[in-house]
């Protein structure tokens, strides 16, 4: 039987449900630079959540700081679009959707820059929230100096310089503002600060500009933690939608778990953003460290861990390992036996949250690759998966054996097959014979070991026998500039790794993995 196609309506005003809040008569509190996916569905949705429940009552303004962003579509659908959460929860499949409105409109920096003015001198305003990614979460290389006229600064620091500038000027005696950046970079709020600070310096009347930023602004480092999976293609949107009853430009697919931790005063944070409800997503703490080093270690180091392990056996997707017979277990136990105890949290608060990350891993909906979990793969060893080694040691007395196997994974992962770089730079590109993408900024860095033990000019690289490979991992694990400190003096590290590189050289994945 031949399909009927029908045409939907676009998402517009007239879907908001009349049993909901009213959006129109909600202030603007807070202005958001960012029109991704990630503040959609973690701040936007938070701020709409807590307008349900009857404790914000405040909507946000959207700010597009780039050429490429969502301002058109949010402004075409009046701020709304459909958040749709999947996944496991508790073992179980979920799925659910709702209409989010905390979105008032979206303003494009380039174009409508002293309109942004105008919000931030409103007293209503009260919150400044950024996503601006790690690029752009720097200053401008000597563009960032000198107050903009009617356009908009370059880098995102001199935009907010000159926001908090206006605000000084406009409205000196307003409400606290509290400025929150959720850019994934460590203590994102006293970087930011240092930054606003210094080109405040640079710019005349600096003094009492500074001053005032002292006295009315507050720099809140946050931690942001939800996976966005991106809009199905072809039929499955068209399920979707069809069962919305609209079409949606900006419908937004995130797994159910959600969390935000800000840096603060819980009380003077929720004097001007009562947003973190119970249960919520979001939580308020003096200090996020502990939140900060859980989702490093055990999230983020068992991605890093595993990934080229993953690579090497022909394991796809983060979900296909967490449910392969033999490295489904070796997931587990490198998170439960390993990670846990090396990273810096107090007794008993990393179990809870590494089995919540075993059922994000397996979430039905998620294809994560580890291909693209493993972009500069060694850069993120030193900095998630090295502490957590030392840590295990320092506590347990004896090596780690899977992250052992992890860093000869790591090695064999970026062992070159020629000589040379296939295409492209040395940084970024693909080892002949390996079968899989490189990019990786240290990748001349793990081969310069490689090369080391190898015969001279042989072409192609040649299988080593194991008493080359040993030296390899001597050298290797030596290697400050590779780890960030030496890991060759930890006991029994050496040999661990040693005997996982030599049994990856000889039998491949099947040789590594426990089968206990």
């Amino acid at each position: 039987m031949q399909r009927t196609h029908v045409t939907l309506p676009s998402l517009s005003r007239m879907h908001w449900p009349p049993d909901a809040y009213r959006r129109d008569d909600l202030s603007e509190r807070v202005l958001q630079f960012g029109t991704g996916m990630l503040l959609r569905a973690l701040c936007v949705a938070s701020v709409d959540a807590a307008n349900r429940a009857g404790a914000f009552h405040g909507r946000i303004v959207v700010v597009q700081s780039t050429s490429q962003g969502n301002a058109r579509a949010l402004n075409a659908q009046d701020g709304l679009f459909t958040l749709v959460e999947r996944g496991l929860l508790d073992g179980a499949p979920l799925e659910r959707a709702r209409l989010v409105g905390a979105v008032s409109r979206a303003l494009v920096a380039d174009r409508e820059w002293p309109v942004v003015r105008d919000v931030v001198a409103q007293p209503e305003l009260q919150v400044i929230v950024s996503n601006v990614t790690e690029a752009g979460f720097r200053l401008d290389d000597g563009a960032d100096g000198a107050r903009a006229g009617a356009g908009a600064p370059r880098s995102f620091p001199a935009k907010l310089v000159d926001l908090l500038r206006t605000r000084f000027e406009r409205l000196p005696d307003g409400p606290l503002l509290w400025v929150i950046p959720t850019e994934l970079v460590p203590r994102n709020g006293p970087r930011l600060a240092a930054m606003v600070d210094q080109l405040a310096g640079g710019q005349g009347g600096g003094r009492e500009f500074r001053a005032w930023l002292g006295e009315r602004v507050r720099f809140s480092s946050s931690l942001v933690d939800r996976i966005t999976t991106g809009v199905p293609p072809g039929e499955a949107r068209e399920a979707l939608e069809s069962r919305f009853g609209y079409r949606d430009a900006l419908l937004t697919i995130a797994e159910p778990y959600a969390f935000w931790a800000v840096e603060g005063d819980p009380d003077a944070l929720r004097s001007a953003l009562p947003i973190d409800g119970d249960p919520g997503a979001v939580t308020y703490a003096p200090d996020i460290g502990t939140y900060e080093e859980r989702k490093l270690r055990l999230l983020n180091g068992a991605h890093t861990a595993l990934a080229p392990l993953a690579i090497l056996g022909g394991i796809k997707t983060v979900r296909a390992a967490a449910e392969h017979a033999r490295f489904g277990p070796v997931l587990s136990r490198v998170l439960f036996d390993e990670l846990v105890p090396g990273a810096a949290l107090p007794s008993g608060a990393g179990e809870a949250f590494a089995r919540s990350v075993l059922e994000r891993f397996r979430n039905p909906w998620l294809e994560h690759e580890w291909r693209v979990i493993a972009t500069n793969q060694t850069a993120k060893m030193r900095v998630r998966v090295v502490p957590a080694i030392e840590r295990f040691v320092t506590k347990q007395g004896r090596a780690p054996l899977l992250l052992a196997v992890a860093c000869a994974a790591h090695l064999r992962y970026l062992r070159p097959v020629s000589i040379d770089v296939g295409s492209g730079p040395a940084a970024s590109g693909w080892w002949r014979g390996t079968g899989y993408p490189i990019v990786d900024a240290d990748l001349a860095l793990v081969a310069s070991h490689w090369r080391a033990v190898a015969p001279a000019e042989a072409t192609p690289f040649p299988p080593l026998p194991p008493e080359a490979l040993e030296r390899l991992v001597a050298r290797a694990l030596a290697d400050k500039a590779l780890w960030g400190t030496s890991l060759v003096a930890l006991p029994g590290f050496l040999d661990a790794t040693s005997r996982a590189l030599i049994a990856l050289e000889r039998d491949g994945v099947e040789g590594v993995l426990p089968r206990d």
